[in-house]
C-alpha cells in the first residue's frame, strides 16, 4: 500500500494528485521554472501549487539560492535576471536547463564517429559533455574547464585542451593566448553558442568571448550553431560571426516559424530538438 505523508501533501493543499510525491530533485526543478515564470512568489503558493507544506518550500528554496537557480527573499523567491545570470556561469548553467539538454543531445547526433571536435564553453554546448561518450569522437579540443574535466573522464577520447587566461565567470580561458593556439590546429566539426542572434549575426556581450569563439569556429571544416529560441531577436554588443557562416543550427522546437524560414532562406541545415 502506497503511504502520502502529510510533510508530501500540505495541510489544505490543492495541486492536483500529479504533483504528489515527486522526488525532491525534480520538484526543485519545477519549482525553479515555476518561479522563473511568474518572476516572484510566495512560499504559500508555492506549498499549494506543488502539494507540498511550507516548511519543505523553505528547504527547497534554500537549495535553489545556494545552487544559484533562484534568489531566495523574505516569504517567498524571485528570479534570476537574464543580467545577473549572464555574469555568473553557475547561474547560466541552471537557466533553461530542459531546453539546453534537448539542443546538445540532438547536436551530440552530428558527430561522427572518430571525428575531431571543437567544443566551446557556452553552457549550451557544456551540456553535451554527457553524450560525447556514446558518440565515440577521436579527439576534443576546448576552453571550458567544465569541459575538460568531462573528457579527461574519457580514456577513449584524445583532449587537447586550451589554455590562457581563466575566467570564472565563464569557467574557461578565453584571448589572444586561446586564440593563439587556435590558429595553430583544425577539426572536423565545432559546436559553439552564444547570447544574442540578431540580424542575421551572433553577438555576445564581452570582447574577449567573442574572439575567442570566432577563432573557434574559424578552426572547423563544419560549424554548427546551437541556439534556443529566446537567443533571437536580443541585444549583443560584439559580433562574433554571421549565421549564414554555418552549416548545421540546432534549434528547439519553441522557435517562431518566421525565424525557422528565415534560416532556411540563410541556407543552413535546421535540426529541431523537441523539448515536449
Amino acid at each position: 500500500m502506497n503511504v502520502v505523508t502529510i510533510e508530501e501533501i500540505g495541510v489544505g493543499a490543492a495541486a492536483g494528485p500529479e504533483r504528489f510525491g515527486l522526488p525532491p530533485e525534480t520538484r526543485r526543478d519545477e519549482v525553479t521554472h515555476y518561479v522563473a515564470k511568474a518572476q516572484s512568489v510566495k512560499v504559500e503558493e508555492l506549498a499549494e501549487h506543488f502539494g507540498v507544506s511550507a516548511m519543505t518550500i523553505h528547504r527547497d528554496l534554500e537549495q535553489l539560492d545556494r545552487d544559484g537557480r533562484l534568489e531566495r527573499v523574505r516569504g517567498g523567491a524571485r528570479a534570476i535576471t537574464s543580467r545577473m545570470a549572464e555574469r555568473d556561469v553557475r547561474l547560466r548553467r541552471h537557466m533553461n536547463s530542459a531546453t539546453k539538454e534537448a539542443l546538445a543531445r540532438r547536436a551530440a547526433e552530428l558527430i561522427p564517429a572518430g571525428a575531431v571536435v571543437g567544443l566551446d564553453d557556452s553552457t549550451t554546448v557544456g551540456a553535451m559533455g554527457p553524450f560525447l561518450a556514446g558518440r565515440h569522437p577521436s579527439t576534443v579540443i576546448t576552453h571550458s574547464l567544465q569541459l575538460m574535466n568531462i573528457v579527461a573522464g574519457q580514456p577513449h577520447i584524445a583532449l587537447v585542451g586550451l589554455g590562457g587566461q581563466y575566467y570564472p565567470e565563464t569557467d574557461s580561458f578565453l584571448g589572444s593566448v586561446v586564440v593563439e593556439q587556435l590558429h595553430r590546429i583544425t577539426a572536423d566539426v565545432v559546436f559553439v553558442s552564444t547570447t544574442a542572434l540578431k540580424n542575421d549575426a551572433l553577438f555576445h556581450p564581452d570582447a574577449e568571448a567573442a574572439l575567442t569563439k570566432r577563432a573557434m569556429i574559424s578552426m572547423a571544416a563544419r560549424k554548427v550553431l546551437l541556439v534556443d529560441s529566446t537567443k533571437f531577436e536580443s541585444a549583443g554588443l560584439y559580433h562574433v560571426m554571421d549565421v549564414g557562416d554555418f552549416d548545421d543550427v540546432v534549434i528547439d522546437d519553441a522557435l517562431p516559424e518566421h525565424h525557422r524560414a528565415r534560416l532556411h532562406e540563410l541556407g543552413v541545415t535546421i535540426h529541431v530538438a523537441a523539448t515536449q
